[in-house]
């Protein structure tokens, strides 16, 4: 487990962009991160000569970014003249693509052979293992500026999720001398209601004393409270103590509400339950917020 001197918390959402030139030729570049519930989704989008790039990007993406749906956009302002169509290339496509499928339309074949990303070069801009470099640095650059950027959302959410947990946890306290009303106004009608059925009856007290507290304990909250604040102070723990703790935080989400929901059904009692109504809605907020958690 990771301990860490101050809490914190990533979020997966973030955005940067840079404006860059190499070989005089102007780029811009936006990166995005949205949350996810596919583990890493990534969706890249660059000039033709980059394609042969998005391997090593994806690499850099997982190593660091981990969760979230991933966008990155590489922009080139060229001037459009300044494309070539490389004869060569184009030519040795087309003989392997008629060979691999003889039966398919020449026209088909061009059309598939131009797309392919080193067709068309630039007699401007020459992509060389230098510019490649260039390249990689600026979006590893852009990867520490969204982790940053993710970080200082998080931190704010924090702020927010702590809020909802510290209020239920202080709910929870608020129920005992509510529960403890509920009993002794519970036993009294109970007793009432008793007296007035067996004045005539002959009875058992022993065997009715037994059954009395069965039917009190039965509607008993207490285990319930004791594992809601429990849960409460575990989940405030994992914030202080562990980095990537969105999808642990939103299981205990749901245990919290389960146990929320056995008060709410036992509870018989209007001060009670609207108690339970406002831990509902601060866990369901919790949730929420938790979706766009690392």
């Amino acid at each position: 487990m990771c301990v860490f001197k101050d809490e914190q918390m990533i979020s997966m959402t973030g955005y940067t962009k840079k404006d860059f030139k190499i070989n005089k030729t102007r780029f811009s570049l936006i990166l995005k991160s949205l949350n996810s519930n596919k583990g890493l989704d990534i969706n890249i989008k660059t000039p033709r000569y980059l394609v042969q790039l998005e391997p090593e990007i994806k690499k850099m993406f997982q190593k660091q970014l981990i969760r979230g749906k991933i966008d990155l956009k590489i922009y080139e302002f060229g001037e459009r003249g300044n494309l070539n169509l490389d004869d060569i290339k184009l030519s040795q496509y087309l003989k392997r693509f008629k060979k691999i499928v003889p039966k398919v339309d020449d026209g088909d074949l061009l059309k598939a052979a131009i797309s392919l990303p080193d067709i068309f070069t630039s007699s401007t801009f020459r992509f060389t293992k230098k510019v490649e470099t260039q390249f990689l640095n600026i979006i590893t650059v852009s990867i520490l500026d969204l982790i940053k950027y993710r970080k200082k959302e998080g931190k704010r959410m924090i702020q927010v999720i702590k809020g909802y947990i510290t209020s239920i946890l202080k709910t929870t306290r608020t129920l005992i001398p509510l529960e403890k009303a509920r009993q002794t106004r519970k036993k009294r009608q109970l007793i009432d209601k008793i007296t007035s059925l067996i004045k005539d009856i002959e009875y058992d007290p022993l065997r009715l004393e037994t059954e009395m507290i069965y039917y009190v304990e039965k509607y008993d909250i207490t285990e319930e409270r004791i594992r809601l604040q429990y849960h409460c102070k575990f989940f405030l723990e994992i914030i202080r103590t562990e980095e990537f703790s969105g999808r642990k935080l939103l299981f205990l989400s749901q245990e919290i509400l389960r146990e929320i929901n056995t008060i709410g059904s036992k509870a018989n009692d209007f001060e009670i339950q609207r108690q339970v109504v406002q831990m509902k809605e601060n866990i369901d907020k919790t949730k929420e917020q938790l979706q766009n958690i690392l």
